[in-house]
C-alpha cells in the first residue's frame, strides 16, 4: 500500500466518516429507545458490513498487487489485484460443503438426501414452505393429467364414512316440482294435466331417471339381440361348412364319395335297425309314421347318412401316441470311443474266426441263441451229407464264416440246394471286411474305408486324391540309385529292414485274395517308420490298404480316449510323412507302380487333418524335413554344382515332401513357420543349382511348377523361377550367332544369371532337327515328370526335351498371367520375349513352334499394354505457391510473456504451444486443488482427532474423579472407623 495517506488510525476514522458510520456511544438514549423492531436489526446488518469491508481493506495482507512493469493506460492486466485471504476462504467453505460430507460419508452404505422445496433454505419460514409445495403438487398434477380430467373443478370429493357423496347429486335429475312452479302444477292438476304422455310432446322437457334407465336398458337389449343374430348366422354358417367338409375332402384328396342313403326308402328306419335293435331294445319296430297323404312313405325319423373318415380321423388325433423323444447328439469323444470299441470287437471276432476257437462261457446267450438257429436252418434246408464219427463240424458257422473259410481251406463244393447263409453280426463295415469273396468286394471295402468322413472334416477337399482301389497290386520293391539319400530323409531305415521289406512284398504277392482282404481290426500306434513298416509287414498289408490301418490307427488312439494319445499321434504325423516319401521313392524306383503314387495322394489328407489338430507338432517334423533338404543341398554345392555325382537337384522323394509342404500349409501368408522356409529352399534350388541333364531341368520345372501353384493368391514375385524358366528356354533351344547375342546381351542387361549357357556339360541339351522330327511323332499330352525324373525314361531323348520345353513354355505363360498385375511386367517378362523370337522354330516340331509363337505374341501384347499403362515419373503439376506471409511483431495487446506461442508466425504450431501452455496450466492447477483438499482433510482429520482425544480425556478425569471420590470416601471411613476404636480401647 502506499505511505502517502497517513496512519491506519486517520485512514479509519476516514473511512467510517466517509461511509457514514458513527460511534453509537455518542447516540443518546432517547435516540436508541426511539429504534426497535426490524428496522433497527436491518440497520445493524448494514452498519457490520460496512466495518467489515472498511477493516478487510485496511489489511494489507487481505490484498496481493502485481506491480506491472510498465503502466499503460486504459488497459486493466486481469489478475493483477488478488485477494488470498477471501480465495482460501470461499475455497474452505466450498470444501465443508462438498468435500467434507463426502468424506464423512466414506464409510456408509447409504445416505438420505432431504428434496423437500425450501428445506434448505433459510430465508423461507415454514409457512412459505408449505406454500411452495401445494403450489408444486397442483402443477405436477395438472401436467399429467390436465388433457384427460374431464371434471377439472372436482378433484376434491367429499366423503362420509369412506363413501362419496357425489352420488347425491343426481337427485337434481329427477325433476322436483319448485316452488316457482307452483301455477303449472295447478294448470295441469285442475284442466287435464295427468295425462303423463302428454309430457313427452315437450321436446325441452328434462328427461326423468326411469325413463333414462328405461332408453339404457332398452339399447342394451336390441344390442345383444343384435350380436345374438350374428352368433346364429356364424353357427348356421359353421353347420352348413362341417356338413360339406366331406365333399371338400373329396375333391382335395380326390377319394370316392362315401355311399348315400336312398332319398325314399321303403321301410321306415331300416338303414339304422341293427344299431336300434342293439341300443334300445326294440323300439325300432314300434316307430310311428305319419299319417298325412303326401307324407305316407317318409318315414317319422330320418335316417342317418354313413359317417365319413371325418370322425375316424379326429380319434385318430385323439388317441394318437406321444412322439418319442429322440436320442441325444453324440460328442466327438463318445463317437470315438464307440468307433474304438466296434474295431476292437471286431478285432477279437477276426481272432476268434482265425484261431477257430469254440465258444467261451463268457458268449452272450443271443450270440449262442443265434448260431443255434442258424445250425437247424442249415440242417433243414441242406443236409450235403450225413455226419460221421470223426466228423469235426466243418460246416458249423462261427460268426457268419465257415470253418472252412476260417482255416483258409475255400468254400468247398455246395450242392444245387445249398444256399448262402452268410451273414455279419457286427455293422456294414465289418460286414465288408469279412465276407469278400471277389475282388470288387475287396475294391468296395478299401474304397469305404478310404473315402470314410476324417473326423476333422477336412477330406473333401482331397476326395479326388485318394480313390488307389481301382489300381493294380504293387510290384517287387526295387533299390534306387538314390537310397541313401532317402533313408536320411526318412529316418535312415537299416538294410535289413529293407531286405525284410523287400521279403514281405513278395510274401504279398503271394497271398491269396481273400487273405489280403481280411485286415486287422487293431494295431498299435507306431512312433517311427521302421514299426510302421514292420506293422505292415507282420500283417501281410498291401499298400492299398495303407490308408484304412492309418485311418483305423487314429481312431483307436483318439485324444479323447486316454491323455497319452494326443503325444502319440503327434509322433504319428512324423511317421505318415516319412511313409509318403518312402511311398515316393517306390515310385521313382519303379515307374509301373502307380499305386504307390496313389497312396502319396491318399495320405495327404491324413496328415492335413493331423496337422490341424497339432499345428506344432507338425510344424517341427516339416521344418527337420525342410532343414535336411538343405544341408543335403549344401553338401553337394560344396562336393561341386557341375559334379556328376553331386546330388544338388531334389528327387522324387524330396519332392513329394515339398508338394505335401504346400498342400498342408497355407502358402498365402507373408510370414509362416513353414511355408517361408519352404519358399527359401525352393529360390535357393533354383538359384545355386546347376543344371547338368534333362533330369535336372525336369526336376527345376517341377520346382517351378510348385511356386506357381504357392504363388497363386500372393501373387508374389519370385524372380528364381523366372530365371530359370528363361535358362530352360535358353538350354533347349537352338539359334543363330545373332540369337545368342542377343540372349547374352539380354541376359547381362537385365541381370539374369547365365553360367551354364554354353558350357560344356550343357552341350547335348539343345533340341536337334533329328531329335525333333522323332519327337514329332509322340502325342502331346500332359507330361509325365514321373517318367521324365525316372532313371530309365519309356521316351526317346527327343520327344522328353520337346516335352520340357513344352511345359518351360506354358510355365512362361502361366507366370505371365499370374503376374499382369504387377508394376514390374515389363521387366520381368521382356527378357522372356526377346528370348522367344531368338528361337529357331524351324528346329522345333510343327505343332511346338505353334505353341512357341502363339506364347511370343500372347507375351508382346501383355507388355506393349503394361508398358502403356504405366506412367513415367515427372515433376508434381500443381499451380504456383503464394509467397508465406508472417504475422508482424506488432500485438495491439502488448507483449505478454504468459501468451504462449502468440508471436510465432506458424498458426498451427502457435496453436499446438498453447494447448500444450493450457494443458500445463490445468495440471498445475489441478495439482494444486488436490493438495488444498489433502490439506483440508488433514486439517479435518486433525480435528476429529483432537475432539476424540478432548473426550477420552473428559472421560478418563470423569472415571478418575468418580475413583478418587470413591477412595477418598473409603479413607474416611476407615479414619473414622480408627477414631472409634481408638475411643472405644481408651473407654
Amino acid at each position: 500500500m502506499a505511505k502517502g495517506g497517513g496512519s491506519q488510525l486517520s485512514q479509519l476514522k476516514s473511512k467510517l466518516h466517509a461511509a457514514g458510520v458513527g460511534d453509537r456511544r455518542q447516540q443518546s438514549k432517547k435516540s436508541k429507545l426511539r429504534r426497535g423492531g426490524q428496522d433497527e436489526k436491518d440497520a445493524a446488518a448494514a452498519r457490520r458490513n460496512k466495518i467489515a469491508n472498511i477493516t478487510s481493506s485496511l489489511n494489507p495482507f487481505d490484498e496481493k498487487v502485481t506491480k506491472p512493469k510498465h503502466e499503460v493506460l486504459g488497459r486493466k492486466v486481469k489478475g493483477a489485484v488478488g485477494r488470498p485471504g477471501a480465495a482460501k476462504a470461499s475455497g474452505l467453505a466450498q470444501r465443508r460443503a462438498s468435500l467434507l460430507p463426502e468424506w464423512q460419508a466414506r464409510n456408509k452404505s447409504g445416505s438420505f438426501i432431504d428434496r423437500r422445496f425450501g428445506e434448505n433454505d433459510a430465508n423461507m419460514t415454514p409457512e412459505e414452505r408449505m406454500l411452495e409445495r401445494f403450489t408444486a403438487e397442483k402443477q405436477r398434477r395438472a401436467s399429467k393429467g390436465a388433457m384427460f380430467n374431464l371434471n377439472d373443478g372436482d378433484d376434491e370429493v367429499l366423503t362420509h364414512y369412506g363413501q362419496s357423496l357425489s352420488g347425491f347429486d343426481d337427485l337434481a335429475d329427477i325433476g322436483l316440482p319448485d316452488e316457482d312452479d307452483e301455477g303449472n302444477m295447478d294448470g295441469a292438476n285442475h284442466f287435464g294435466g295427468f295425462d303423463e304422455d302428454g309430457e313427452d310432446d315437450d321436446p325441452d322437457r328434462v328427461k326423468t331417471k326411469a325413463e333414462v334407465m328405461r332408453e339404457v336398458m332398452a339399447k342394451s337389449k336390441f344390442h345383444k339381440l343384435e350380436r345374438q343374430k350374428i352368433r346364429d348366422e356364424d353357427e348356421e354358417l359353421r353347420m352348413q361348412l362341417d356338413d360339406d367338409l366331406g365333399g371338400i375332402r373329396d375333391l382335395l384328396f380326390a377319394q370316392p364319395t362315401t355311399t348315400e342313403a336312398p332319398a325314399a326308402p321303403e321301410t321306415p328306419a331300416a338303414p339304422r335297425a341293427p344299431a336300434l335293435d342293439k341300443g334300445k331294445g326294440k323300439a325300432a319296430d314300434n316307430a310311428p309314421t305319419a299319417t298325412a297323404a303326401g307324407e305316407e312313405n317318409r318315414p317319422l325319423i330320418e335316417p342317418k347318412v354313413a359317417s365319413n373318415s371325418y370322425d375316424a380321423f379326429v380319434k385318430e388325433l385323439a388317441f394318437e401316441k406321444r412322439a418319442k423323444p429322440q436320442d441325444r447328439l453324440k460328442s466327438e469323444a463318445e463317437l470315438a470311443a464307440e468307433e474304438a470299441k466296434r474295431l476292437m470287437k471286431a478285432e477279437k471276432a477276426r481272432l476268434k474266426r482265425m484261431r477257430a476257437d469254440s465258444d467261451d462261457e463268457g458268449a452272450s446267450s443271443d450270440e449262442e441263441g443265434g448260431r443255434g438257429k442258424r445250425r437247424k436252418k442249415g440242417d433243414k434246408k441242406s443236409k450235403a451229407r450225413a455226419s460221421g464219427a470223426d466228423d469235426l463240424d466243418d460246416d458249423f458257422e462261427l460268426d457268419g464264416i465257415t470253418a472252412g473259410e476260417a482255416y483258409g481251406l475255400g468254400k468247398g463244393l455246395r450242392t444245387e440246394g445249398s444256399e448262402d447263409e452268410d451273414e455279419d453280426e457286427d455293422d456294414g463295415e465289418s460286414e465288408g471286411d469279412e465276407d469278400q469273396d471277389e475282388d470288387e468286394e475287396g475294391d468296395e471295402e478299401g474304397d469305404a474305408e478310404d473315402e470314410g468322413d476324417d473326423e476333422e472334416g477336412d477330406e473333401d477337399d482331397f476326395a479326388d486324391l485318394a480313390d488307389v482301389d481301382g489300381l493294380a497290386v504293387a510290384g517287387e520293391d526295387e533299390e534306387s540309385e538314390e537310397e541313401g539319400d532317402h533313408e536320411a530323409l526318412t529316418g535312415s531305415v537299416s538294410a535289413a529292414e529293407r531286405k525284410a521289406a523287400k521279403t514281405g512284398s513278395k510274401r504279398k504277392q503271394a497271398m491269396t485274395k481273400e487273405e489280403a482282404s481280411k485286415l486287422p481290426y487293431t494295431f498299435p500306434c507306431p512312433s517311427s517308420h521302421s514299426e510302421f513298416l514292420a506293422i505292415l509287414d507282420e500283417h501281410r498289408i498291401e499298400p492299398k490298404f495303407v490308408p484304412t490301418v492309418v485311418k483305423r490307427i487314429r481312431t483307436l488312439y483318439h485324444p479323447s480316449l486316454h491323455e497319452d494319445n494326443k503325444h502319440k499321434l503327434q509322433a504319428f504325423i512324423g511317421v505318415l510323412i516319412d511313409h509318403a516319401i518312402h511311398s515316393a521313392a517306390v515310385a521313382g524306383a519303379d515307374k509301373e507302380d502307380k499305386i504307390a503314387v496313389a497312396l502319396v495322394n491318399a495320405l495327404i489328407p491324413q496328415i492335413f487333418s493331423l496337422s490341424q489338430a497339432y499345428p506344432l507338432a507338425s510344424s517341427q517334423h516339416f521344418v527337420g524335413k525342410l532343414a535336411l533338404m538343405q544341408r543335403n543341398l549344401s553338401r553337394g554345392l560344396a562336393k561341386g554344382a557341375v559334379s556328376a555325382d553331386a546330388r544338388t537337384w531334389p528327387m522324387l522323394p524330396e519332392l513329394t515332401l515339398l508338394r505335401i509342404a504346400g498342400t498342408v500349409w497355407p502358402t498365402s501368408d507373408r510370414q509362416h513357420p513353414v511355408a517361408t522356409p519352404l519358399a527359401l529352399l525352393i529360390a535357393q534350388y533354383l538359384g545355386h543349382a546347376r543344371v547338368r541333364s534333362l533330369t535336372d531341368l525336369a526336376s527345376g520345372l517341377f520346382l517351378c511348377s510348385l511356386v506357381a501353384s504357392h504363388e497363386k493368391d500372393s501373387k508374389r514375385v519370385f524372380p528364381e523361377a523366372a530365371n530359370f524358366l528363361f535358362n530352360c528356354i535358353a538350354l533347349l533351344t537352338t539359334r543363330s550367332e545373332d540369337g545368342r547375342r542377343t540372349v547374352s546381351t539380354t541376359a547381362e542387361h537385365y541381370g539374369i544369371p547365365t553360367p551354364d549357357l554354353g558350357a560344356p556339360h550343357t552341350a547335348s541339351l539343345p533340341l536337334t532337327a533329328e531329335e525333333s522330327a522323332q519327337a514329332s511323332t509322340v502325342d502331346d499330352g500332359p507330361t509325365d515328370l514321373l517318367d521324365l525324373l525316372s532313371p530309365a525314361p519309356s521316351l526317346e531323348v527327343g520327344a522328353i526335351k520337346a516335352q520340357l520345353l513344352r511345359l518351360a513354355l506354358e510355365l512362361t505363360a502361366e507366370f505371365a498371367k499370374l503376374y499382369s498385375g504387377s508394376t514390374a511386367f515389363v521387366e520381368l517378362f521382356t527378357p522372356s520375349l526377346d528370348l522367344l523370337a531368338s528361337v529357331d522354330a524351324a528346329s522345333l516340331p510343327e505343332s511346338l513352334a505353334e505353341r512357341l509363337r502363339a506364347i511370343e505374341a500372347s507375351l508382346e501384347r501383355q507388355v506393349r499394354m503394361s508398358a502403356s499403362s504405366r506412367r513415367y515419373l515427372r515433376l508434381q503439376a500443381h499451380r504456383a505457391i503464394a509467397i508465406a506471409s508472417y504475422v508482424p511483431k506488432f500485438d495491439q495487446q502488448g507483449f505478454n510473456p504468459e501468451r504462449k506461442g502468440g508471436y510465432d508466425p506458424d498458426t498451427e504450431r502457435a496453436q499446438a504451444a498453447k494447448l500444450r501452455a493450457l494443458i500445463k496450466k490445468e495440471k498445475k492447477g489441478a495439482i494444486r486443488e488436490l493438495r488444498k483438499d489433502n490439506q483440508f482433510l488433514a486439517e479435518e482429520r486433525r480435528k476429529e482427532q483432537a475432539a476424540e482425544d478432548q473426550s477420552y480425556q473428559k472421560k478418563i478425569k470423569k472415571i478418575m474423579s468418580t475413583l478418587q471420590d470413591e477412595r477418598s470416601e473409603q479413607k474416611q471411613m476407615e479414619r473414622q472407623k480408627a477414631t472409634l476404636k481408638k475411643r472405644a480401647g481408651k473407654k
